[in-house]
């Protein structure tokens, strides 16, 4: 059992890291998305599947040790205990590393959901623009007149119409 509580540890620290790398990341995409670099968004995206991808095997480890622990635990239950549950089952100073490392992996894992909350909002606030303008020049293509002039300049007497005009 000692082993694999020790066991257990070590795969909440690889996991604090992975996540901690991952927030790492996050902060690096709120960056991209600002600076609207698309490019730079697909490579980020890339480094995040994998840091996902791994905190993901670790999670299946530590449930197959959740699950090694289960069977070894007196008056066993229908379900294996959760992480939590045998954290607090521990007896202390056993406990207190673990609780420790676990309280960090809560904590980052709650600014890693809050940070991808922003920039899910900041992607779709993007894109709601994107489709704001498509629509625009949509319409305005729909109208047939140009509304930009040979030079690239925008046209702007198809918007505004002369309130006062000179007379000579």
């Amino acid at each position: 059992m000692k082993k694999l509580l020790e066991d257990l540890y070590k795969i909440i620290i690889k996991e604090t890291d992975l996540y901690k790398s991952l927030l790492n990341v996050l902060h690096e995409e709120n960056q991209i998305i600002l600076n609207s670099s698309v490019e730079k968004l697909h490579t980020n995206n890339k480094k995040k599947e994998v840091l996902i991808l791994q905190i993901k095997l670790l999670d299946e480890t530590c449930i197959r040790i959740l699950e090694k622990i289960h069977h070894e635990l007196p008056g066993q239950q229908v379900l294996p205990p959760s992480l939590k549950q045998i954290i607090e089952s521990m007896k202390e100073p056993a406990a207190s590393p673990m609780k420790t490392v676990y309280s960090k992996l809560l904590s980052i894992a709650q600014t890693v959901k809050e940070i991808n909350t922003a920039n899910d909002r900041l992607i779709k606030g993007s894109l709601r623009a994107i489709k704001s303008s498509i629509s625009f020049l949509l319409s305005c293509a729909s109208t047939g007149s140009p509304f930009y002039e040979n030079n690239g300049q925008l046209k702007t007497d198809n918007f505004v119409k002369p309130v006062l005009k000179e007379e000579a």
